[in-house]
């Protein structure tokens, strides 16, 4: 199903409104030579999450095992902490999250 034009703009707001948080995790993506994929979730790790990523290909459940083995420092923790903040609304892509 096509998406109406309304829910268009919204996803294009919330976008929007995550670029800063997109900008340091391609930051740190790129200092630790890692994907922006692999920094999110080593981030939920160090959270204290016990993140479950979903997988379409093989390529992408290799992608996802590269988030382990290694832990971001508290400076980038706290970076991209600060930098989720600012982000306007929760982005739930999740159909089982609540609120």
């Amino acid at each position: 199903p096509r998406a109406s034009a309304r829910q268009v703009l919204v996803l294009k707001r919330k976008i929007e409104e995550a670029e800063p948080l997109l900008r340091v995790l391609e930051e740190v993506a790129l200092a630790r030579d890692k994907t922006m994929a692999q920094v999110a979730i080593n981030w939920c790790m160090c959270k204290g999450a016990v993140p479950i990523p979903g997988a379409k290909s093989l390529s992408q459940a290799r992608d996802s095992l590269g988030s382990m083995g290694w832990r971001l420092s508290r400076g980038e923790v706290d970076a991209l902490d600060s930098a989720a903040k600012g982000v306007g609304q929760e982005l739930v892509q999740n159909i089982f999250q609540t609120s």
